[in-house]
């Protein structure tokens, strides 16, 4: 029998899974049931809809329906209808039947079949649209009605919904305030600065309305545990390189996985790993995301990439002289920069210092710099 790798980092992983968030699924859950909405924010690839997942099978094991819509790739208002639409067929029987039959209500149709379920909802005009979204937001109501349970609905990447404009958040505000003791609410995101807009400004309909949650980086000693286990029991040992692995990856839950995987690969069963196939594991997941990580860096100004830089290179602090003179960047400037990149969910501020999101680009701007000479 071939042994599969355990170490997941292309897709969200199974409750049992996650990693280090008992305390944060406790909360939001107990916050759900008592009828209080709460925002979630966090980097993209940081765990989010794992543990969103995590709290939606607690929610049902407490009896409530759970309900998660993803907005991500969101363009128009027939989409989010769509988006809508899909997160209720996919609720389990018997509230799937209402839902679907609701759906049907609104013409709308479901086709379940043996494959993908697929929601068919035609362009229509902005005041049949928002007809529609006010009908499906409502659907909690309907559950409620007829089974007498709150729903604990999850919007992931909320802030997409910026760029559906027409003032969509406004009606989603005026459907949601009238749901009482019919649902709770978590809205999540990936983007710091447009949840902020959402949420953070006074003009906008959602502000003030929900509890901030944001998720820190994984503990050290909760990834040593989580990696060494399963390296043990599928008869490796990866004590020697552990410390350098986690040390490197610094918390970011996907690339301490990442980097997990490629080293269990290099690593044959009954062996130990060595600083040579943890050298190994580390260019073999560099390489696979070579193109990638050379996207995020491109994608950025040269103010942000300078920023990018001094954070990935320099020991001493973004603002000291040594600092700015090293990557040419005046206070002003490099104040700036790094504000947009925060916003943009590419830096964060970890303690009182100030790191890449992505450990695995910071370890990619090192390499560089080795190349090219930075600075």
């Amino acid at each position: 029998m071939i042994e599969l790798n355990p170490f997941v980092f292309n897709r969200p992983v199974e409750p049992d899974e996650l990693i280090d968030r008992d305390e944060e699924a406790e909360r939001l859950l107990r916050l759900a049931e008592g009828g209080h909405a709460s925002r979630l924010s966090a980097p993209r690839r940081y765990g989010k809809t794992s543990l969103l997942r995590r709290i939606g099978r607690d929610a049902d094991l407490a009896g409530m329906n759970y309900v998660e819509v993803d907005f991500y790739g969101v363009l128009s208002a027939t989409d989010v209808i769509g988006r809508l639409a899909e997160a209720y067929a996919r609720l389990r029987p018997p509230l799937r039947r209402i839902a679907i039959a609701a759906l049907e209500t609104l013409k709308l149709k479901v086709t379940l079949g043996g494959g993908p379920l697929r929601i068919e909802a035609q362009p229509v005009s902005q005041p049949e649209a928002s007809h529609l979204v006010g009908e499906l937001l409502d659907l909690p109501l309907t559950l409620y009605e007829r089974n007498g349970t709150r729903s604990l609905v999850a919007f992931d990447e909320f802030q997409v919904l910026l760029a559906v404009g027409g003032g969509i958040d406004g009606l989603f505000r005026s459907r949601i305030q009238r749901h009482g003791d019919a649902a709770s609410y978590v809205f999540a995101g990936s983007h710091p600065g447009l949840m902020n807009e959402l949420f953070g400004r006074q003009e906008r309909p959602f502000f003030g309305q929900a509890r901030v949650f944001h998720l820190d980086p994984l503990a050290g000693a909760d990834l040593v545990e989580y990696i060494g286990t399963r390296f043990e029991a599928t008869k490796r040992d990866a004590t020697p390189v552990l410390g350098p692995l986690v040390d490197l990856a610094r918390g970011h839950p996907q690339r301490a996985m990442l980097l997990a995987h490629h080293l269990w690969e290099q690593t044959p069963p009954g062996e130990r790993a060595t600083p040579e196939l943890w050298q190994a594991a580390l260019g073999a997941a560099l390489t696979e995301q070579a193109e990638a990580l050379e996207a995020a860096w491109d994608a950025h100004g040269p103010s942000e990439q300078s920023v990018m830089a001094a954070l990935a290179l320099s020991a001493d602090p973004l603002f000291a002289e040594r600092t700015l003179r090293r990557f040419n960047l005046s206070r002003g400037g490099a104040q700036h920069a790094r504000g947009k990149l925060a916003r943009m969910g590419s830096v964060h501020e970890v303690g009182r210092r100030w790191e890449l999101v992505d450990p695995l680009l910071a370890e990619w701007i090192g390499r560089l710099d080795g190349r090219a000479g930075l600075r």
